[in-house]
Parts: structure tokens; sequence; C-alpha cells
């Protein structure tokens, strides 16, 4: 009896990648360094005596990133499937050796991040790419007995309450609001309407006294309301944001012209990157970038439903896809002071290593399931 042919981790592509899915976030990214450079040339080249200082750490991000993600567009669906409980225990572990004295390293009052020699991470970045991957894996083995409240809310929700435990810890209130998003967006196709209707209510209840009863988050939260109460202290950034995007106009002061990113607008090149987008570019440049991640959020979930067929990569798709958007829309929305102060990047435009890096792993993710078919797939496990 012959032996079985070994199923290689590789696949040989059965269709290109999506053309607007490999487009649109290269777009993003090439904004990204433009815009990068525009607020951070002075200062740098103050601090380091070269303008294009930040710029190079942004591109070298950038082209580790670029690089994940091509690996990851030429690993097979399935295997991705197989590596997900690996990657959401590695996510797990690091949460933990976040709040390790010594290992987690803290800025700007949180403890976010994790020293490993020279390099430095944020796993909170991580655990949200990892647990698309958990819950995309768990929709596929469940997916029959998630209508169950137990199978298909009560477990999910035991996981996210770990995960926004420990993120709580550093703490990092933003990315328990995305991870909870997500994973409802991912559970919404396979569970009682009435069942995510619940965990829906529940867990804004519990996001909201978490944010009334922490005192900073309280101060941020009537600040949203109110930024002019107290504008020299809790409602200056979204006063200063709000000068930027109104002072753009419909055509914006030109790329390089902002004025409020000159030491007025804090956390101009990462959280507040739109503000400056919205005065430099104007409402057409601000539009535009918006029409974009919605393009994105289109073509990710046509994916979707060209998958419908097979839970893992239809959840997965959903998943990698609310992880770019989603974001965004949200960064997008504190920005204009339409939500209160969250502390998220723009994905793919941000200055910052971990969110490019991990956002790019999410797009290699979007990558591989348009560019591996299905058939091809069902092919190699009948073989």
């Amino acid at each position: 009896m012959t032996a079985a042919p070994r199923v290689d981790v590789w696949e040989t592509p059965y269709q290109p990648v999506d053309r607007w899915l490999m487009f649109l976030p290269l777009l993003l990214l090439g904004l990204s360094l433009l815009m990068v450079f525009s607020i951070t040339a002075l200062s740098a080249e103050e601090s380091s005596g070269s303008p294009f200082a930040i710029l190079i750490r942004q591109s070298l991000h950038i082209a580790v990133g670029l690089v994940l993600a091509v690996v990851v567009s030429r690993v097979k669906p399935a295997t991705l499937k197989r590596l997900s409980a690996i990657a959401f225990i590695f996510a797990v572990v690091s949460l933990m050796l976040v709040l390790v004295p010594g290992l987690g390293a803290k800025a700007g009052g949180a403890q976010r991040w994790l020293q490993v020699g020279p390099l430095r991470f944020q796993p909170g970045e991580f655990a949200k790419v990892a647990t698309v991957l958990f819950f995309s894996a768990f929709i596929s083995r469940h997916h029959q007995r998630m209508r169950l409240f137990g199978r298909g809310i009560v477990l999910p929700a035991i996981v996210v309450g770990v995960l926004a435990f420990l993120l709580l810890l550093q703490p990092d209130f933003g990315s328990v609001v995305v991870i909870s998003l997500v994973t409802g967006l991912q559970l919404w196709q396979f569970v009682r309407i009435g069942h995510i209707g619940l965990l829906a209510v529940v867990g804004a209840l519990g996001l909201s006294a978490i944010a009334v009863t922490t005192p900073y988050r309280l101060r941020r939260l009537h600040a949203f309301l109110d930024p002019f109460k107290d504008p020299s202290n809790s409602g200056y950034q979204l006063i200063q944001s709000l000068i930027a995007v109104g002072s753009g106009g419909v055509w914006g002061r030109g790329l390089g012209g902002g004025e409020q990113k000159l030491y007025y607008l804090p956390a101009a090149e990462t959280d507040f990157i739109f503000a400056v987008i919205c005065e430099e570019l104007g409402f057409i440049g601000a539009i535009s970038v918006a029409l974009v991640y919605l393009c994105i959020a289109w073509r990710g979930f046509r994916l979707a439903r060209r998958n419908a067929g097979d839970p893992f990569r239809s959840s997965l798709a959903i998943g990698a896809t609310s992880l770019i958007v989603l974001p965004a829309f949200i960064n997008m929305s504190v920005v204009l002071g339409l939500l209160p102060t969250k502390g998220l990047a723009l994905p793919l435009v941000s200055y910052g290593g971990s969110s490019i890096i991990c956002t790019l792993l999410a797009v290699g993710v979007l990558w591989s399931l348009s560019r591996h078919s299905l058939h091809g797939e069902m092919k190699d496990s009948a073989t």
C-alpha cells in the first residue's frame, strides 16, 4: 500500500490576490510615509540631527510587516487553522509577561510593551490577530452548535473576558473594545440574534461601568461631552484636533503646511494623525481616506461571502477585515469628536511598529484567503 502524498504548507496559487486588497493597503502605507515625515521631520531633526530618523523607522516597520504579510499569504488557510491555538496561547502568555517587572516596559503611564533585548513590541496588537484566528477555528469546529447559549455565547464571553482582564491591567481599554466588537461580528452569522443582542447589552454595560469607575477614563468622558470645560487639561487634545480638522477646509493647507502638528496637537503622528490629514489634505483628503477603508471593507466582506460554505474561511475574512476597518472608523470618530478618546492608532497609517506589523498580518490573512481556492484545498485534503 503506497503512502499518502505529503501535503505541503505552501500551495501553488490558484488565482492571484484580489487587486483591490493588494493596492488599497499599499496606498495607505504610502500615505503613512508621507504623513509621518510631514509630522516628525522637525522634531526628528531637533532630537537626532536628521529629519528622516522617524521616517526610516516607520519604513523599517512597514518593510517587516510586508514581508510577514507575503509569508502569511503563501500559507494555506487550513494551516492557519492549525496554527490558531498556538498563536492564541502565545498571545495570552505575552499579555501575562507584559505585567512582569523587568520584561514589561512602561510608556505614557501604561505598561503595554514587552521588552526583549533591543526589541520592544505590544502584545495587545498581536492578541487582536490571534483572537480572530482562534474564534475562526472555534466557529469552524462548533458552528453546528453555536445556536446553543453555552457554546455560542458563554464560552466566547469567557475567552474575551480573560483577554479583557489582562488588557485592562496594562491598561489598554481600546484593544478591549476592538476585540469585543470584532468577535461579535465573527459570531453574528452563527448564533441566535437574541443571544448576540444579550451579549452586546452585557458587554456595553460592562465597558461603561469600567469607563465611569476609572478616574482618568471618566475625565476623558467629561472631556468628550464638553472639551471646553477644561481646555488646558483634559479637553486640550480634542480641542486641538478639532482646530486642525476645521482649519483644513475643503482642500487643506497642503502637504507639510499644517500648523497643529507643531507642538500643539499631542500624539499627532500616532492616535491623531487623521487630524493632520484633515488639516493638510482637507475635506477631500479625509473623505478619500475614509473611502479607502470602505473599499477594503467591501472587498473583505465580499471575500467572506465567497467563502460562505466554509465557516473558518468566512469568519476569518470577517475578522481580518474588521481588524483593519473597525479601528479606522473608531479612530476617525475620536478625532472628529464623535467618540471619547481611546488611544487607538489609524491602521496602516499611524506611526508605530506593533500596530503596522500586526495590521499587515491581518492583510496577509486576507491575501491568503483571496489567493488559495477552496476547490484546490479540498482536493489536497482528499488526496
